[in-house]
């Protein structure tokens, strides 16, 4: 009982992101790649529900949800980079999608042909000796090539595994470096809690390296071993869906727009734009405006947005983001100074913030300390 409830936990959780998943592009579409979300819930779903056969021990289940495992357990970790790539960048290309789908549909062909080409003496001798003992002795023809084949299946798992964790970090940190160089407010454009998901990430990947290199069969029959990566998997699962889930920007919202009017022929430098763009957001306070853009910057010096990202990374080593909300901030502590009775939703407001946490982080990053003063 015990161990079938340890089990199913990380189906359950991959099951209940699915449907939350399907009903939402049911009712809102594919806003924020969810339907390459969905597509990685269900392999998750399919993935575990294999885990759960095999350590009930369903022998006669076995031969169809060990060709499902193996299908889904290379596609998993492929799928969820699919997802991150369709997120941050609006498409996913051909060569990609073929990269995802292709491994994991051949080796799922070989291992179910293997199965049906199997006598049940060796369908039973090779789960025997190979899925639950991990063993090559004794393997003989048809046998021997499953072993073999799932044994190269665990190294491919481990190769999608490193690709999925490089690859995933470097798109993930380049959206969001992008998202910064065109707005001023990122909250709800930015993936929500890049940290966190980077983090579960590269705590996934390390699960999922060690689980793999050790094998199933380790834990077969050990429930106290079994319980440690069941558990951290659910919780993992469950935090990468919410993640995903809870994300409603992505790259196709973001709006790059034109490059506009080319530069003025007397800005020759990226100081003098510098200049340009301090004095008029100086004079006529444009950081004070909601949700400003770069273009909207651009546009008032009747310049190309390049010229605006550029003199700001190159002469002050910033993004526009942080720009603004450094301007931002510093007026908020000047306000706050000629008026101590000012509430905090007041001062974040004249400030250019939609929110009281968001103006409070801001305030928090770069000052080091909360406008504790305001505080009403």
């Amino acid at each position: 009982m015990a161990q079938s409830m340890i089990t199913v936990a990380p189906m359950l959780v991959c099951a209940f992101w699915m449907a939350m998943l399907a009903l939402d592009v049911k009712e809102h579409g594919d806003r924020a790649a969810h339907r390459a979300l969905l597509l990685w819930a269900a392999a998750a779903t399919l993935l575990y529900m294999g885990h759960c056969v095999f350590f009930n021990r369903d022998t006669l289940l076995l031969p169809l949800f060990d060709t499902l495992y193996v299908v889904c357990n290379l596609a998993v970790f492929p799928l969820y980079l699919r997802y991150l790539v369709r997120l941050t960048e609006g498409r996913v290309s051909r060569s990609t999608n073929l990269l995802v789908a292709v491994p994991p549909v051949a080796f799922g062909v070989v291992v179910g042909a293997l199965y049906l080409l199997m006598t049940p003496l060796e369908t039973a001798h090779f789960i025997e000796a190979y899925l639950y003992r991990n063993s090559f002795d004794s393997l003989a023809g048809l046998v021997w090539w499953m072993a073999v084949v799932h044994h190269a299946g665990k190294v491919l798992f481990a190769v999608g595994v490193v690709v999925t964790l490089w690859v995933g970090t470097r798109k993930v940190r380049r959206y969001n470096r992008l998202v910064d160089s065109l707005y001023a407010d990122t909250d709800n454009r930015r993936l929500r809690g890049v940290t966190t998901i980077l983090v579960l990430m590269v705590a996934t990947c390390i699960v999922s390296f060690t689980a793999n290199a050790i094998g199933r069969h380790y834990f077969a029959g050990r429930l106290w071993l079994l319980a440690i990566p069941f558990v951290m998997f659910s919780m993992l699962l469950f935090a990468l869906g919410y993640c995903g889930y809870r994300q409603q920007f992505s790259f196709e919202d973001v709006e790059l727009g034109t490059d506009g009017p080319e530069a003025a022929p007397e800005a020759e430098s990226m100081g003098q734009w510098l200049a340009q763009v301090r004095g008029v957001m100086s004079d006529e306070q444009l950081y004070l405006l909601p949700d400003l853009k770069v273009d909207d910057v651009a546009r008032r010096l009747g310049t190309n947005r390049r010229y605006v990202q550029q003199a700001m990374n190159e002469e002050l080593g910033m993004t526009f983001s942080e720009y603004v909300n450094r301007l931002r901030v510093d007026y908020a502590e000047r306000v706050l100074q000629q008026e101590p009775g000012i509430t905090v939703e007041e001062l974040g407001q004249r400030a250019g913030y939609a929110t009281k946490s968001t103006f409070y982080r801001n305030f928090a990053r770069f000052k080091g300390y909360r406008p504790k003063a305001a505080e009403r």
